[in-house]
């Protein structure tokens, strides 16, 4: 399936994020409680040929590194890693302008 044909975003969140996302009309929504990596979830949204990208909390980036990291190296789907309710983590991160090159193969000024 190329790209045009992958139009759901899919989320990988703790409760309350996926609350937020869920109100903000994104359906394909997988709750992790506390203690759980949510990696079999992730693993299921990545070969979901519908998925252009996958929205995960930092930490459970953190706890499924070596996962995204594989995930990454396809053209599809992206993720993108965004702050939970306990904060953004300090590390290094993909800028908005180097996700952008590697979902569309372009460069972008933003």
């Amino acid at each position: 399936m190329s790209g045009p044909d992958r139009i759901n975003i899919a989320t990988v969140t703790d409760d309350i994020t996926a609350l937020g996302v869920k109100l903000a009309g994104i359906g394909n929504v997988a709750a992790v409680k506390e203690g759980e990596t949510g990696r079999a979830e992730i693993m299921e949204f990545a070969n979901d040929p519908t998925v252009a990208v996958i929205i995960v909390t930092e930490s459970i980036g953190e706890k499924n590194r070596d996962l995204l990291n594989r995930i990454t190296l396809r053209p599809w789907p992206v993720v993108v890693e965004i702050p939970g309710p306990e904060g953004k983590i300090e590390r290094d991160s993909s800028s908005l302008k180097e996700l952008v090159r590697r979902a569309l193969g372009i460069e972008m000024d933003v």
